[in-house]
């Protein structure tokens, strides 16, 4: 997905998944301003090593995009907003903060997982966004370069330490123990609970 035109980009959600499109679009895109809303103090510090300009906790989102993209409010809605909003939630409520979020003719991508969502999609016909999702991998186009997407990946996690984002890790049978930590992990300051798969075979 192209971003090369889309100067302001807010970001719903400050996990693993947020964090890291944080991550690739200030190193990897020429994007002028990203607003990431965040729940939790360590997402917020994380967000801005990563590259974030503006960190604000979630109910103060609307009201960072339409200070940056100077909007105003009509109803619920920004007259203008963000050219892009990134979903790395995928629920009902961030689905429908998205699409009030994105400027006339502007993009939401859901990186989240969506289940069954009830949102109004009103906004979506009306002011003619763009919905997309992103998932898969293939071939990238990096300036002048050719690359598959785990290049780009992979020298993203070495360049930026983004193993760091790696909490904690648990051997294959403490699963439970596993599960719950990561059902927990804003609560308890994490961001990505991972299988050791070296543990559980040693």
């Amino acid at each position: 997905i192209s971003l090369d035109n889309m100067k302001k980009i807010a970001v719903i959600g400050a996990g693993t998944m947020g964090l890291t499109a944080v991550a690739a679009l200030r190193h990897l895109t020429g994007v002028n301003a990203i607003i990431v809303g965040a729940r939790y103090p360590h997402q917020r510090k994380y967000a801005e090593a990563f590259g974030a300009d503006m960190v604000v906790d979630p109910s103060e989102l609307t009201r960072a995009v339409r200070r940056v993209s100077g909007s105003r409010v009509i109803g619920s809605t920004l007259a203008t907003g963000a050219d892009v909003v990134i979903d790395a939630v995928g629920s009902s409520a961030s689905l429908t903060d998205a699409l009030s979020l994105t400027r006339p003719r502007g993009r939401i991508v859901l990186l989240g997982m969506p289940a069954d969502v009830e949102v109004n999609l009103t906004a979506l016909w009306h002011r003619e966004t763009e919905l997309v999702g992103a998932y898969c991998y293939g071939t990238e186009q990096h300036g002048d370069n050719t690359c598959h997407t785990f290049s780009l990946a992979t020298d993203l996690v070495r360049n930026l330490g983004l193993e760091r984002l790696v909490t904690a890790t648990y051997p294959l049978h403490d699963y439970k123990a596993a599960i719950e930590h990561a059902a927990q992990a804003g609560m308890r300051g994490a961001i990505k609970i991972a299988f050791d798969l070296r543990e559980s075979a040693a």
